[in-house]
């Protein structure tokens, strides 16, 4: 049996073109940018594998169209974002019309816990859900309000199992945590766009499949070694874009950011990474 992985959109986002590629003056210049982007895509990826479905990010729900979803207090919210959900497009609807129990999905692997990637997780609650050590502390508390968290829209007793970073070096990726007793589905630290950051990697058939998340908005801004304009961290995120093209340059990879509008279409058409071979 092959793998095959399945998209999922759970409706579409806008957010302040200061965003998608950082400009000077950094997260405030995204508060005060009168540009939106388009309506971007909110993907999640189903893993159909031999060993059990895999889930990689839950998406979001519709009640972040709702007023008073989000905290009225954080400018970012206020300011920076806008969701257009319909409730037949949440994770759980969507996985059943596809002829899949959400009881069935046992592994789910969040690449971050900002809102559009966590979600979903309202239906999960069956499921073993793993995120980063890292990721986890970052998001909890104040602190991870004041960053953009929305902890009190977590399941009641949400507790995340962690990867384990133990594993061996993926070409540039000095650690990695594997998924699947095959080893072919494994988890790489992405650090950048939030600190405990993390993509997933699918090889099938000679291919990797780079899951992403939002270590960047779009593969253009990945080969132009552009960080996202929401990060306090730019250098750690051109470290890990960097990562990502001398993989791509030593293994074919589809390269699949949850918000690029083609990344829907490279799937499909296994439209691998143009990068030279050869040194990074």
């Amino acid at each position: 049996m092959t793998i095959r992985i399945h998209p999922i959109s759970t409706g579409l986002v806008r957010i302040k073109n200061a965003q998608l590629a950082r400009r000077p003056g950094g997260p405030m210049r995204v508060m005060g940018d009168p540009d939106w982007s388009g309506w971007l895509p909110i993907h999640v990826w189903l893993i159909d594998h031999p060993e059990g479905p895999i889930l990689v990010d839950t998406g979001e729900t519709c009640r972040a169209c709702a007023a008073g979803y989000f905290p009225r207090w954080h400018p970012y919210y206020r300011r920076a974002a806008a969701f257009a959900i319909a409730p037949e497009e949440e994770l759980g609807p969507t996985l059943t019309r596809l002829g899949l129990r959400v009881k069935d999905v046992r592994t789910v692997l969040l690449t971050h816990l900002h809102t559009d990637h966590a979600g979903g997780l309202q239906y999960l609650s069956d499921s073993a859900v793993w995120v980063s050590a890292r990721e986890w502390q970052n998001a909890r508390g104040w602190g991870g309000a004041l960053r953009g968290y929305v902890s009190h829209r977590w399941p009641d007793g949400f507790a995340p199992r962690f990867y384990d970073f133990s594993g061996p070096p993926l070409g540039p990726f000095p650690r990695t945590c594997a998924v699947t007793k095959a080893g072919d589905v494994v988890v790489v630290p992405t650090p950048g766009h939030t600190p405990g950051h993390v993509s997933v990697v699918v090889r099938e058939g000679g291919i990797s499949y780079f899951l992403a998340g939002d270590t960047s908005y779009t593969q253009t801004t990945l080969l132009a070694e552009i960080p996202d304009g929401v990060t306090f961290f730019p250098g750690e995120t051109v470290r890990t874009l960097r990562r990502i093209v001398a993989y791509a340059r030593a293994e074919p990879t589809v390269y699949l950011p949850t918000h690029d509008p083609q990344s829907l279409a490279r799937l499909q058409g296994t439209e691998v990474l143009a990068v030279g071979r050869g040194s990074p």
